[in-house]
């Protein structure tokens, strides 16, 4: 499996925010091998939190490299990409094991 990690920096606004993300789970639910996606819900918490500058967490997961690539390569997707990097996000891709 997986899973795209992306942080939004506090300094994005929380309706900027919230509309990235309803366009980002839009595209990726409509994409084969979506798996799953989660995101933080209020303030972020822990020692990490207090000095860092990441406001907001999502969290989609694929089932594999192949799928995620997909999307992220998709002609439908390069708006919300864009968007979402323009806003300074971190953005990982990293496979997870279970167990």
């Amino acid at each position: 499996m997986y899973r795209a990690l992306v942080m939004f920096p506090k300094s994005a606004s929380a309706a900027k925010v919230e509309a990235l993300v309803a366009g980002i789970q839009e595209s990726f639910t409509a994409t084969a091998g979506f798996l799953a996606m989660s995101r933080s819900v209020g303030a972020l918490m822990g020692p990490g939190a207090r000095d860092g500058d990441v406001g907001w967490i999502l969290e989609a997961d694929f089932d594999s490299l192949e799928d995620v690539m997909a999307v992220l390569h998709a002609d439908s997707f390069q708006q919300w990409k864009a968007a979402t990097e323009a806003t300074g996000t971190t953005i990982f891709l990293f496979e997870v094991a279970s167990g």
